[in-house]
């Protein structure tokens, strides 16, 4: 599939999901059926860094997402440049910490952790190619990848790499 599909398969479903006067549909506020949230790594540094100006939303946000049973996906590739960005910017405790909150969220089946393949990669590696005017990194172009795949009603970011690929983007 060609970065072009890509964009505009993505696209389709997105405007499907918000025909209610242009806004997006709350399934997970109707009840309508669960919903699907891709977690990146801003949202887990955000989540992990208590001094960050972004910590409490991110966590009423993820404790709403929690309680709502929504189902959540992350990818290995997202947790490494976490762990990675922890160690540096903050400390090794920290990136610790993050794991091992993940990996309990992981073990009572609140997350789902998406690896990437061979077929991921090398799709993302077209996507990076194609948008040499965008500072996507590779774990983001596997993020875009994977999220499009497990056709995600939002994204869980702090960033805008996300909403340039047109997803959903919140909190």
């Amino acid at each position: 599939m060609g970065t072009e599909s890509f964009v505009s398969d993505h696209r389709d479903r997105q405007e499907r999901r918000t025909r209610r006067g242009g806004k997006p549909r709350l399934l997970y506020l109707f009840g309508a059926e669960t919903v699907k949230v891709f977690i990146d790594a801003s949202a887990w540094i955000a989540l992990t860094d208590t001094s960050s100006r972004r910590h409490k939303t991110a966590r009423r946000y993820y404790l709403a997402l929690v309680k709502q049973g929504a189902q959540l996906l992350t990818s290995n590739y997202v947790l490494a440049e976490t762990f990675t960005w922890l160690r540096y910017k903050d400390s090794h405790r920290a990136a610790i910490r993050c794991y091992q909150m993940t990996s309990a969220a992981e073990q009572q089946g609140l997350l789902r952790i998406l690896w990437v393949d061979r077929a991921v990669a090398e799709e993302a590696w077209r996507i990076f190619e194609r948008y040499d005017d965008q500072v996507f990194s590779i774990a983001d172009c596997t993020s875009f990848v994977l999220a499009r795949r497990a056709d995600v009603d939002e994204v869980f970011a702090f960033d805008d790499d996300f909403r340039i690929m047109r997803f959903l983007v919140r909190p």
